[in-house]
């Protein structure tokens, strides 16, 4: 009898376990994707990286809500309501919406050394030239530049926007999509340099629904319209070597996205959802600066954010 009783036992704290890591699993993932975005990377470089803060966030958050469910043992009916609650309260007020908790999960998924690059630089200290023309140029807080950018930046992709962990991204790539889908580019009057007013370069969609201008125009117009929607932008020197043997200086525009853990969601949203057609098996390029940061290029080499550089030297940066 005492041996019966004593096997009833083990197998009811063996049930009890079992429920308590049942549990424990089921609430981690949910718990993990609120905490992962702050705490720092730690990334072991073997292969195409192992991330250790994602191993060690996950069994910490497992062994403790295991060690807590399992403590309260009596009232794991109460736990698991106030839990589901607690998700569907959240999904419902907007605050992490089942939605967005699958596109961060997939994101989580993406191994950013396969499906982006982290391009490599000769970078050189020349003073940016002609900077005030330039920075003229960039009429940002023109009340008529702010009102055309922010019609272009909720243009396109607002469906996503709460898959986004920033909603300002969504506005950047719609900004792209809209500038550099109606692009023609147009040289300069011979042997001067002109740079159009982003508030002028806006207004030529009045006469075709096209922009036209050069590499100058092009960057200070997506300088000035990210600028007028909150973003971080940049503007990029180089020289580029032709087919012919020439070299010509080439201008482009960079855009700070975050740091690496933002552009998970970003490499998600682009290759999946945003361009998947443009973007294919090519990788995302951008620009990881001393603080590791991540500026992703503007240029208009490709049909989508991230496309390909035309030179990887960096003659001179101008921080808008």
């Amino acid at each position: 009898m005492q041996k019966e009783t004593g096997e009833k036992k083990r197998e009811y704290r063996w049930m009890k376990r079992l429920l308590a890591f049942v549990l424990s699993f089921f609430f981690t993932l949910p718990v993990f994707m609120l905490v992962y975005p702050r705490i720092p990377s730690i990334e072991i470089p073997v292969g195409t990286g192992i991330r250790l803060d994602q191993m060690i966030l996950f069994m910490f958050i497992f062994l403790l809500l295991y060690f807590l469910i399992y403590s309260l043992k009596k009232y794991y009916l109460y736990i698991s309501i106030t839990l589901v609650l607690a998700i569907g309260l959240s999904h419902f007020t907007g605050l992490y919406s089942l939605q967005r908790f699958s596109a961060d999960y997939l994101s989580l998924l993406t191994n950013l050394e396969k499906v982006s690059e982290s391009s490599k630089f000769v970078t050189k200290t020349v003073p940016f030239t002609r900077e005030e023309l330039l920075r003229e140029a960039i009429d940002y807080n023109n009340p008529e530049l702010i009102d055309f950018a922010r019609n272009i930046a909720t243009k396109h992709f607002q469906e996503y926007k709460a898959l986004s962990k920033d909603s300002r991204w969504i506005q950047y790539f719609s900004i792209f999509k809209e500038i550099e889908n109606k692009w023609i580019y147009m040289y300069d009057p011979l042997y001067e340099e002109f740079f159009s007013k982003a508030s002028n370069t806006a207004k030529q969609l009045s006469y075709n629904n096209k922009f036209k201008g050069d590499c100058d125009d092009y960057s200070i117009i997506i300088a000035a319209c990210i600028r007028a929607v909150g973003g971080e932008v940049r503007l990029v020197r180089t020289n580029v070597l032709l087919d012919d043997g020439r070299t010509v200086g080439h201008l482009y525009p960079e855009v700070k996205i975050g740091d690496k853990k933002d552009f998970e969601n970003v490499a998600y949203l682009l290759r999946n959802l945003l361009f998947p057609k443009e973007i294919k098996n090519k990788p995302l390029r951008y620009f990881l600066d001393n603080k590791g940061e991540v500026w992703l290029n503007f240029d208009y080499n490709d049909h989508f954010p991230g496309g390909r550089y035309q030179s990887n030297i960096r003659i001179s940066e101008l921080k808008v």
